[in-house]
């Protein structure tokens, strides 16, 4: 087996703080802004409650609840322009499996949020997970 899943403890942290990081690097660098509409959206749907993450440098690292308590961890990783491995304009998303099967694909940053819940949905089973319109009475 030759698994790249994640090898250290899982340190999360709150999504608030990596909400607000995010926002203050997008604010610098419009190159970041899809890392900030990803972790926007995980909020807006709820996410935070099925999801966990930390980040490394500028990249999002997140894994399904519950955390389990020791690695190796399966991980989906979004990596930002400055990782080195996609440019301005590119997303590049990878799952680095337990089993070694990992995935991994670029797209324009454009369709970074709804390539980050299609990792979700089909890696972690978490669906992004909106409110629904108030039904009309009549």
């Amino acid at each position: 087996m030759n698994s790249r899943a994640w090898r250290d403890p899982f340190h999360e942290v709150a999504w608030g703080v990596i909400v607000a990081r995010f926002h203050e690097l997008a604010g610098q660098h419009p190159e970041l802004r899809h890392m900030a509409h990803i972790v926007d959206s995980v909020v807006e749907c709820g996410g935070e409650q099925r999801l966990a993450a930390l980040t490394s440098v500028h990249d999002l690292i997140v894994t399904a609840r519950p955390v389990p308590q020791r690695p190796p961890i399966e991980v989906v990783i979004v990596r930002s322009p400055w990782s080195g491995y996609v440019g301005a304009g590119g997303v590049f998303i990878e799952h680095r499996s337990i089993t070694g099967h990992d995935d991994r694909i670029f797209r324009p940053s454009a369709e970074a949020v709804p390539l980050f819940w299609r990792f979700m949905s089909y890696k972690f089973g978490v669906e992004p997970v909106r409110e629904r319109p108030p039904s009309a009475v009549g």
